[in-house]
């Protein structure tokens, strides 16, 4: 039976294998990694591996849930604040595709894996739904501000289209490698996205 740490000691010590886990987990992939690498990297036992977690799965769900609260509360957590609304709408479109970017580059192996199990796990395809909504409402907030340069009618139902657009290339272009000029890809989803959301400037 694990335990909720109580002192601060083993908070610590917690989150020391959350970490050790995540960058492990990032660099070699959850079938990579033994717990016993994990234990070592962050400095604790195995006992007191399996004190704080059941098993490496608990341990991937914990690590999944930090990573994807870094995009969520993040990375697309401040998507509209940090939006160059002085810019033109194609750098404001640029630089949703960028932010997306820097979201799905943060721990690709690790985002290969949750994706790899949202289809048998509920729990890892929430995890998932999270972050897809999170860039859903940036973009919403981003359209709303632009009001006035908008040329959709229903801005939550573009704002769904386009962040279901910008996902699926990122995950072609850095999860699965099927594109292989990513410049190309990017500057066509860009240009894509600015069309279908902003009226010509």
């Amino acid at each position: 039976m694990t335990r909720a740490p109580i002192q601060k000691r083993s908070k610590e010590k917690k989150r020391r294998i959350i970490v050790a886990g995540m960058k492990l987990f990032s660099e070699k992939g959850f079938h990579g990694t033994g717990v016993t690498e994990i234990a070592n990297a962050a400095k604790v036992s195995v006992g007191s591996f399996y004190s704080y977690f059941k098993d490496k799965k608990d341990l991937l769900d914990q690590v999944s849930e930090a990573y994807a609260a870094s995009i969520t509360k993040g990375v697309y957590g401040n998507l509209a604040q940090n939006a160059p609304y002085d810019k033109c709408t194609r750098e404001i479109t640029a630089y949703i595709i960028d932010t997306a970017k820097q979201a799905h580059t943060l721990s690709t192996e690790l985002h290969r894996e949750m994706l790899t199990l949202k289809n048998r796990e509920a729990h890892m395809a929430q995890l998932d739904r999270s972050i897809v909504k999170s860039l859903q409402d940036g973009i919403t907030e981003i359209l709303l501000r632009c009001e006035e340069n908008t040329r959709i009618k229903d801005i939550n139902l573009g704002a769904r289209l386009v962040s279901g657009a910008i996902e699926e290339t990122m995950h072609r272009c850095f999860l699965e490698g099927e594109e292989p000029d990513l410049n190309q890809a990017f500057t066509e989803l860009t240009d894509m996205c600015h069309v279908y959301l902003f009226k010509k400037e």
